[in-house]
């Protein structure tokens, strides 16, 4: 066959460009005969219909690009890239309506045929495509010639159609631009209607479809997975190309074009296949250097009969080669990437750089075998950690019999405390600068104005209390909850009273001052937050406590079993101080156990006398009867 009566159409393309690398699609005539679209004079329409053109002049391969992130620019630089077509992919591409509007335009004013793969068979949407300007329409997973017949009359005019005209877009994507009236009388003989052999319904009567339409293309992965021969690690079955082949010489009875799914520009090498009727040519001399140069599939033949394998593109790291001999030499980083502190490089070897292009450019270091498998690089061990494991594991105590917990009675929590007042006492004098007691209020009292001031104001406030839970922030009395701390405490009152409370009965004002008389001036503190978490050996707790004066702060371990914490603050004006004899759940060994004070806590860690779980930390906080397991370091012999 000549080279002459073959096209190809390649839509392989670098990731750079943001479209889809892996479908490259080659379409192939079937004979020299005449071609059943050629027309006696060319008009405006298939002139400017440059895949149309290429079909008529009989002008040998035709190249395209396929599409499937939206943007002008990635269109314009793909059309730029020395393709005849784009396919716009809106199937299986993340194109919406106005995506494919605005890539049908920007292909269109570089000279290049945009085409329109549909979602589906729906007039409106063959409607949609062909409004835009498309010159020409690819519909998918057809079945039956009756579904041919309805796309083809909804991709017409009548009196071949039932196509409505209207749109103002059509017309302006050719060039020469056809008028309104040249537009309705040529539209039916430029533009182009393909379909999609992929299931077996449509295998069995492509002999009548392919009469009906100017293009037939092969889906070889969704034809082989409908008729029970999928494509296999790039192997095409025996039976997979006898319904290839069968495509084809249906192709060549209607004489009309037949086209199938390839994977890279590799494929463009000369290969001629066993029923003789697919011929690939290089193409790749007309594509730009920067157009293919991320392949991801190549093809091969395979030394068994009547087999077509596609070749594999490695994922090592550092690799990423296309390769067909598996004993090829790989050059990869078997170990992963390494980012820290600003400098980049791989754990396996040693080069470290500062910007991405050079991390990118830093040479492999280990030779192998190509793999499409990405495994993982072998967990590192450290040298002497099998020689720890049995000292530490000896180091801990048989562990204590498991028994059943005893719950002594709880007690109810009692409620709190209700407001002393709910009214300032007029004989008391209220402070200069004294806020408002009431929670989320937030006024202030000022002296020079007197209490008059303040006695016609609403208090807006919360009687509720804070409550913050998993990230949210919120109060109890009402159901708004937000994420920062400066929202919380922006967050508006839930109820009003008709003044504010700054003072009070004074009781609570008495109260803390005769406390501070006694205690020498520091505000003693009954109980702080702590938490704790656990291992097989030690207990680490945490008491959140701001500002303790590590000089003058005092913490003791007693055995078996009691935790001695006297923690002074350095706050001003009135320091704190929390002295408490914690009574804990199980025995400490005290030689063993430390401690550390830092800005916001102290941390004490807490070492096991038994090696036993701890369900609470405190004897006297309640047992839920809740077992936490914890595993004890060893080795099965």
């Amino acid at each position: 066959m000549p080279p002459s009566s073959t096209f190809r159409i390649v839509s392989s393309f670098s990731s750079r460009c943001s479209c889809n690398p892996r479908l490259t699609l080659t379409s192939h005539t079937l004979g020299s005969a005449r071609r059943s679209f050629a027309m006696a004079a060319a008009t405006k329409m298939i002139q400017a219909n440059r895949l149309r053109r290429v079909f008529t002049e009989n002008k040998g391969p035709s190249m395209g690009f396929w599409q499937m992130l939206p943007g002008a620019n990635i269109s314009r630089a793909l059309a730029r890239a020395g393709a005849d077509w784009i396919m716009v992919d809106c199937e299986h591409g993340c194109m919406d309506d106005r995506s494919m509007h605005e890539a049908v335009s920007a292909i269109a004013a570089v000279g290049v045929s945009p085409i329109v793969r549909i979602p589906d068979m729906q007039s409106w949407m063959i409607k949609r495509a062909l409004d835009s300007g498309a010159h020409g329409i690819l519909v998918p997973l057809i079945r039956t010639v009756e579904e041919v017949k309805g796309i083809v009359r909804n991709s017409k005019f009548p009196p071949e159609g039932q196509r409505g005209f209207g749109s103002p877009f059509s017309m302006q994507n050719f060039d020469p631009m056809p008028t309104m009236t040249e537009y309705l009388q040529q539209a039916n003989s430029s533009l182009l209607t393909m379909v999609q052999i992929e299931t077996q319904e449509a295998l069995d009567v492509v002999d009548e479809i392919a009469p009906l339409v100017d293009v037939l293309f092969v889906g070889p992965f969704d034809l082989g997975n409908n008729i029970g021969h999928p494509v296999i690690d790039g192997v095409i079955a025996p039976e997979l190309e006898d319904a290839i082949r069968k495509v084809l010489a249906a192709t060549k009875k209607a004489d009309k074009r037949a086209g199938i799914y390839s994977t890279s520009g590799e494929q463009a090498n000369p290969q001629v296949s066993r029923v003789n009727s697919v011929i690939l040519q290089d193409c790749r001399s007309r594509l730009q250097p920067r157009a293919v140069s991320n392949s991801s599939v190549a093809t091969t033949r395979s030394t068994t009969p009547n087999t077509l394998i596609m070749a594999q593109k490695c994922v090592h790291q550092g690799c990423g080669k296309i390769y067909t001999d598996a004993d090829e030499v790989c050059k990869y980083h078997p170990g992963p990437p390494v980012f820290h502190e600003g400098q980049k490089g791989w754990k396996c070897c040693k080069p470290r750089v500062l910007t991405f292009e050079e991390f990118m450019s830093i040479p492999p270091c280990t030779e192998g075998k190509h793999s499409t498998t990405d495994l993982p690089p072998k967990i590192e061990k450290k040298e002497g950690a099998e020689q720890q494991l049995p000292e530490q594991t000896t180091s801990l105590p048989p562990p204590p019999p498991r028994g059943p917990i005893t719950v002594g009675q709880v007690t109810s929590t009692p409620p709190p405390p209700q407001p002393e007042s709910e009214d300032d006492d007029p004989s008391l004098e209220i402070p200069d600068g004294r806020t408002c007691r009431r929670r989320g209020c937030g006024a202030v009292y000022d002296k020079g104005k007197g209490r008059e001031a303040v006695e016609g104001e609403k208090c807006v406030h919360h009687p509720g209390v804070p409550i913050f839970h998993e990230g949210s922030k919120g109060y109890s009395c009402c159901k708004r909850r937000v994420l920062e701390f400066d929202q919380f405490m922006k967050i508006e009152g839930c109820k009003t009273k008709d003044r504010h409370l700054f003072v009070g009965s004074g009781k609570e004002d008495a109260e803390k001052a005769r406390r501070l008389a006694e205690n020498g001036g520091e505000e003693v503190l009954d109980t702080v937050r702590h938490d704790f978490y656990q291992t097989p050996s030690s207990v680490i707790a945490s008491f959140f406590l701001k500002k303790i004066d590590k000089d003058r702060a005092k913490v003791a371990f007693r055995e078996p079993q009691e935790l001695d914490l006297d923690l002074p603050t350095t706050d001003a004006p009135t320091p704190k101080r929390y002295r408490k004899a914690v009574s804990l759940w199980g025995p400490i060994d005290a030689a063993k156990s430390s401690f550390k004070i830092l800005g916001t806590k102290l941390e004490v860690t807490l070492a096991k006398a038994d090696g036993s779980s701890w369900p609470v930390l405190r004897s006297e906080d309640r047992a839920t009867g809740e077992i936490l397991q914890v595993g004890r370091a060893g080795r099965v012999q």
